[in-house]
């Protein structure tokens, strides 16, 4: 089971709804899925999913070795499918939490599978980590400004937890230290913040904390709004 956390727009973030993905109703292969981090299989999850959406808009699409997971809107209520081993299945999405699924939705023309190879690319050279690997790819709207963009889960180095952030057209790959951050300690241009260089070239944020430790505290705020900016101060 996994389980996301929806912050609304501004003015009504006090308020919060989450989704929890339960799965299809039989089982599912959570094998033969490395396609999917590609633009040319992604495109197939894309295809089935669309012609079975009905119209109903995308909350999330989240892609992992497990399968493609497209949660959809329908009302105050959600639903989806899931992508996986080539077949599409039905997903069971459940609501918690008081709150309203307003302005959380997108349409299915933001999707753009040709993301995806634009997104590896752009996570092997802004990381400069030669091994780097893709291992979740999300796209949602943010619960700290509303805007939809992906978030990239990465491991390499000898790291794991790395976060990187893009447009939902796939380009704008960046770290959460800031634009052009790349994860050994240099730069594609000159950052919002500037860092200092430690030890064995990591990258440290003036608040002391290196590029992986602001990721994993990231990954860990599981969307809560005050959680995430406190990451970075």
């Amino acid at each position: 089971m996994k389980a996301s956390k929806w912050g609304l727009t501004a003015g009504l973030a006090a308020s919060a709804i989450a989704l929890a993905a339960c799965g299809s109703s039989g089982g599912t292969s959570t094998t033969g899925n490395s396609e999917l981090f590609t633009s040319a299989g992604f495109q197939k999850a894309y295809n089935a999913v669309k012609a079975k959406a009905g119209g109903k808009p995308p909350l999330q699409v989240q892609i992992t070795q497990g399968g493609a997971d497209f949660e959809l809107r329908d009302g105050e209520r959600a639903t989806g499918f899931r992508y996986t081993g080539g077949e599409l299945h039905d997903l069971q999405v459940q609501l918690i939490g008081p709150g309203s699924l307003d302005g959380q939705d997108f349409p299915f023309s933001e999707i753009d599978p040709a993301a995806i190879d634009k997104i590896v690319s752009g996570v092997k050279s802004v990381s400069g980590i030669s091994d780097i690997k893709v291992t979740v790819m999300t796209l949602e709207k943010s619960a700290v400004d509303g805007k939809l963009k992906w978030t990239i889960n990465a491991e390499g180095g000898g790291r794991a937890g790395l976060v990187y952030n893009a447009d939902p057209d796939g380009s704008n790959v960046t770290s959460p230290l800031g634009t052009g951050i790349i994860g050994k300690g240099t730069s594609t241009s000159p950052p919002t913040t500037t860092p200092t260089t430690g030890g064995a070239g990591s990258v440290t944020a003036p608040n002391g904390k290196s590029a992986a430790e602001i990721a994993q505290c990231i990954q860990q705020a599981g969307g809560d709004v005050n959680k995430i900016q406190a990451c970075t101060q």
